[in-house]
């Protein structure tokens, strides 16, 4: 079994398409998940022109070859912030997530910046083991009220 996480290409425009969708589906499963569906928007059939875009960092993650997880970085104010990050539920707890932080990482140090940011909702606790595996801990929790 080869674990690998990679740069996302024009090759892989298929396969973001699907599991966006798969993890913007799930968002409904976690405290917060509507704001953030609200706060970033969905790519959908634009994966093209995100990949290109400077602004952000796509990347691909799975197994012998096989992408079934996905991992979009975007970069505000020489702020690199991990907006979406996703592995198909089934190979979940094999390594795809964390091989996919590890290349962030590698990347961010690469490129120069001082810091990686990235979001996880509120009782998504595979996501916050996620980050806290490789070192990404806690800075700011966000509390809100709706009030209609």
């Amino acid at each position: 079994m080869n674990i690998f996480a990679r740069s996302a290409t024009q090759q892989d425009l298929d396969v973001l398409i699907v599991l966006e969708s798969e993890a913007r589906s799930s968002l409904t499963e976690f405290r917060g998940g509507d704001r953030l569906a609200l706060a970033v928007p969905e790519i959908g059939q634009n994966w093209s022109a995100t990949l290109i875009d400077e602004s952000v960092y796509v990347l691909v993650g799975g197994i012998d070859l096989v992408v079934m997880g996905f991992m979009l970085v975007r970069i505000t104010n020489r702020l690199p912030t991990v907006e979406q990050v996703f592995v198909t539920r089934d190979v979940r707890n094999l390594g795809v997530g964390d091989a996919l932080v590890v290349q962030a990482l590698a990347w961010a140090k690469q490129n120069n910046f001082d810091a990686l940011d990235a979001f996880a909702l509120p009782g998504d606790r595979e996501t916050k083991n996620l980050y806290e595996r490789s070192g990404l801990v806690a800075r700011l929790i966000t509390v809100t009220k709706k009030l209609n």
